[in-house]
């Protein structure tokens, strides 16, 4: 997926920690995956909302928070309509 060459990774990184609505499900950012996705946990876990973790061998392990990965880009390079949706636009100076 094309980036957008206004908008640098370091800008992207800025937003590591905010919180935002997703899917009505309050969200933090949490990580952002070679400079063009980023990876939201849902916050409030209600346990039919959890995923269960399995451990090295398969088995489940644990109840862990869902997790979401969107994109920073759409297919033309401009910033996806689920981040705007999101309301993270304003936080992306474009320079």
């Amino acid at each position: 997926m094309p980036a957008n060459p206004n908008l640098r990774s370091e800008q992207l990184l800025t937003l590591m920690g905010h919180q935002l609505v997703y899917q009505q499900q309050r969200c933090e950012i949490i990580e952002l995956l070679d400079g063009c996705e980023l990876v939201l946990q849902v916050l409030e876990v209600l346990e039919a909302d959890s995923n269960i973790q399995a451990s090295q061998y398969g088995e489940g392990h644990r109840a862990a928070p869902k997790t979401y990965v969107l994109p920073v880009f759409d297919g033309e390079g401009e910033l996806h309509p689920e981040l705007i949706i999101a309301g993270l636009e304003p936080l992306l100076v474009l320079k």
